[in-house]
């Protein structure tokens, strides 16, 4: 599935659907966002609707394929100007992902960076829908057995 499944009426449908998240990742992060090392945060409505996408562009060292030294300081400074606003309008749910170059399956990295998601949102009292991957190849949560989305190249349209 890619971004292209998605219906007329995708913004009507509950994020919390895997296929559904996985497609609107796969919209949000263009091949370009991808390809540069790009940090997302979906918002949601109580309801668990799409409402708005953040990006944080990340620092030009992330290109390599290894874990940096401190995922969790990486993904902090990526979350910290956004959490205080998230706050402020309870029942907020959000989906977090990381567009990252290389190959369509890093595990240390992706699982490290879902780690990190996963506890910064536990300790800042955020209700984390999902994380997701979002490669040049593929579109995948990490963390669940989920399989992934494969997007060969719908997504250069949508940079």
């Amino acid at each position: 599935m890619t971004f292209l499944d998605l219906p007329p009426t995708w913004t009507d449908l509950p994020l919390t659907d895997p296929d559904v998240a996985a497609d609107v990742v796969d919209l949000m992060l263009t091949l370009g966002d991808r390809h540069r090392g790009t940090f997302a945060v979906i918002l949601c409505d109580p309801n668990d609707h799409y409402r708005a996408t953040i990006t944080v562009d990340l620092p030009s060292e992330f290109d390599r394929l290894a874990p940096p030294r401190d995922t969790h300081a990486l993904c902090s400074t990526a979350l910290s100007p956004i959490i205080p606003a998230i706050q402020t309008a309870p029942n907020t749910p959000v989906i977090l992902a990381l567009g990252r170059p290389g190959p369509a399956h890093s595990p240390a990295l992706d699982q490290d960076w879902s780690t990190a998601a996963t506890n910064i949102c536990q300790a800042t009292h955020l209700h984390l829908l999902s994380f997701h991957i979002a490669t040049p190849e593929a579109v995948y949560q990490p963390l669940t057995t989920h399989p992934p989305t494969n997007h060969p190249h719908p997504t250069s349209t949508a940079a």
